[in-house]
Protein backbone atom coordinates (compact mmCIF):
# COMPACT_ATOMS: atom_id res chain seq x y z
CA UNK A 1 0.00 0.00 0.00
CA UNK A 2 1.80 3.44 -1.24
CA UNK A 3 0.54 6.41 -1.95
CA UNK A 4 -0.60 7.35 -5.49
CA UNK A 5 0.92 10.16 -7.61
CA UNK A 6 -1.78 12.80 -6.54
CA UNK A 7 -2.32 11.68 -2.93
CA UNK A 8 -2.62 15.46 -1.63
CA UNK A 9 -5.82 16.27 -4.18
CA UNK A 10 -7.41 12.85 -3.32
CA UNK A 11 -6.76 13.48 0.12
CA UNK A 12 -8.11 17.03 0.21
CA UNK A 13 -11.14 15.82 -1.73
CA UNK A 14 -12.03 13.07 1.05
CA UNK A 15 -11.98 15.78 3.66
CA UNK A 16 -14.14 18.33 2.13
CA UNK A 17 -17.74 16.63 2.44
CA UNK A 18 -16.72 15.78 5.89
CA UNK A 19 -16.35 18.39 7.61
CA UNK A 20 -19.49 18.96 9.17
CA UNK A 21 -20.44 15.40 9.29
CA UNK A 22 -21.11 14.11 12.81
CA UNK A 23 -19.01 11.01 14.65
CA UNK A 24 -21.28 7.96 14.64
CA UNK A 25 -19.40 4.60 15.70
CA UNK A 26 -19.01 1.92 12.68
CA UNK A 27 -19.88 4.64 10.09
CA UNK A 28 -18.12 7.59 11.12
CA UNK A 29 -15.63 7.51 14.18
CA UNK A 30 -11.83 7.87 14.24
CA UNK A 31 -10.65 4.70 13.24
CA UNK A 32 -12.83 4.81 10.21
CA UNK A 33 -11.71 8.52 9.01
CA UNK A 34 -8.10 7.68 9.16
CA UNK A 35 -8.95 4.09 7.14
CA UNK A 36 -11.18 6.66 4.68
CA UNK A 37 -7.88 8.56 5.02
CA UNK A 38 -5.41 6.47 3.97
CA UNK A 39 -7.83 4.62 0.76
CA UNK A 40 -8.46 7.84 -0.31
CA UNK A 41 -4.70 8.03 -0.81
CA UNK A 42 -3.97 4.97 -1.78
CA UNK A 43 -6.61 3.29 -3.38
CA UNK A 44 -6.25 0.20 -0.47
CA UNK A 45 -8.90 0.16 2.15
CA UNK A 46 -6.65 -0.61 5.16
CA UNK A 47 -9.33 -1.50 7.37
CA UNK A 48 -12.42 -3.25 5.45
CA UNK A 49 -12.65 -6.18 8.26
CA UNK A 50 -14.15 -3.23 10.02
CA UNK A 51 -16.92 -1.66 8.07
CA UNK A 52 -20.43 -2.62 9.40
CA UNK A 53 -19.12 -4.61 12.22
CA UNK A 54 -19.83 -2.34 15.51
CA UNK A 55 -21.97 0.72 15.87
CA UNK A 56 -21.16 1.51 19.97
CA UNK A 57 -18.00 2.15 21.72
CA UNK A 58 -18.08 -1.53 23.41
CA UNK A 59 -18.98 -3.10 19.84
CA UNK A 60 -15.69 -1.55 18.41
CA UNK A 61 -13.59 -2.77 21.22
CA UNK A 62 -14.99 -6.25 20.28
CA UNK A 63 -14.20 -5.81 17.04
CA UNK A 64 -10.93 -4.81 17.91
CA UNK A 65 -10.78 -8.43 20.02
CA UNK A 66 -12.20 -10.19 16.90
CA UNK A 67 -11.01 -8.53 14.02
CA UNK A 68 -7.93 -6.53 15.16
CA UNK A 69 -5.03 -6.77 17.30
CA UNK A 70 -6.86 -6.42 20.54
CA UNK A 71 -6.48 -2.33 20.78
CA UNK A 72 -6.70 -0.02 17.71
CA UNK A 73 -2.62 0.82 18.30
CA UNK A 74 -2.02 -2.75 18.38
CA UNK A 75 -4.09 -3.19 15.14
CA UNK A 76 -2.40 -0.19 13.26
CA UNK A 77 1.00 -1.32 14.16
CA UNK A 78 -0.29 -4.99 12.02
CA UNK A 79 -0.84 -2.62 9.01
CA UNK A 80 1.74 -0.12 9.34
CA UNK A 81 4.80 1.13 10.35
CA UNK A 82 5.15 2.84 13.68
CA UNK A 83 7.20 5.71 13.90
CA UNK A 84 7.87 8.51 16.20
CA UNK A 85 5.26 11.43 16.21
CA UNK A 86 7.42 13.94 15.64
CA UNK A 87 8.57 12.49 12.53
CA UNK A 88 4.97 12.32 11.28
CA UNK A 89 4.49 14.16 8.03
CA UNK A 90 1.66 15.27 6.44
CA UNK A 91 -1.00 12.21 5.10
CA UNK A 92 0.99 9.91 7.95
CA UNK A 93 -1.81 8.64 10.76
CA UNK A 94 -1.63 10.10 15.02
CA UNK A 95 -3.30 9.23 17.80
CA UNK A 96 -3.31 11.75 20.06
CA UNK A 97 -5.03 10.74 23.40
CA UNK A 98 -8.64 8.94 22.36
CA UNK A 99 -8.13 11.01 18.73
CA UNK A 100 -7.51 9.15 15.64
CA UNK A 101 -6.57 11.41 12.37
CA UNK A 102 -4.61 12.26 9.35
CA UNK A 103 -1.04 14.28 10.21
CA UNK A 104 -1.25 18.07 8.17
CA UNK A 105 2.23 19.33 9.65
CA UNK A 106 1.12 21.46 12.80
CA UNK A 107 -1.57 19.65 13.56
CA UNK A 108 -3.90 16.64 13.22
CA UNK A 109 -7.05 16.67 11.53
CA UNK A 110 -9.88 13.93 13.37
CA UNK A 111 -13.32 13.78 14.27
CA UNK A 112 -14.85 15.24 16.85
CA UNK A 113 -17.02 18.50 18.04
CA UNK A 114 -15.84 22.07 18.98
CA UNK A 115 -18.83 23.85 20.88
CA UNK A 116 -21.59 22.78 19.64
CA UNK A 117 -20.27 21.60 15.97
CA UNK A 118 -19.41 18.19 14.89
CA UNK A 119 -17.13 17.06 12.16
CA UNK A 120 -13.80 17.56 11.46
CA UNK A 121 -11.45 19.34 14.33
CA UNK A 122 -8.09 20.51 14.41
CA UNK A 123 -5.66 19.60 17.32
CA UNK A 124 -2.26 21.47 17.42
CA UNK A 125 0.86 19.50 17.66
CA UNK A 126 1.50 21.33 20.68
CA UNK A 127 -1.49 19.96 22.25
CA UNK A 128 -0.93 16.24 20.91
CA UNK A 129 -1.31 13.82 24.17
CA UNK A 130 0.69 11.03 24.51
CA UNK A 131 1.07 10.82 20.43
CA UNK A 132 1.12 7.86 18.39
CA UNK A 133 2.24 7.32 14.36
CA UNK A 134 2.10 5.30 11.08
CA UNK A 135 3.86 6.12 8.27
CA UNK A 136 1.86 5.47 5.08
CA UNK A 137 4.27 4.88 2.98
CA UNK A 138 4.90 6.68 -0.56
Amino acid sequence: MHRLPDWDARLAAYLEPLRTRPFAWGRYDCCLFAAGAVMAMTGVDPMPEFRGRYSTPIGSLRALTRYGAGALDATLDTKFERIVANLAQRGDIVMSGAALGINFGDFLIAVGSEQAREGLVRIDRADWVDPLAWRVAY
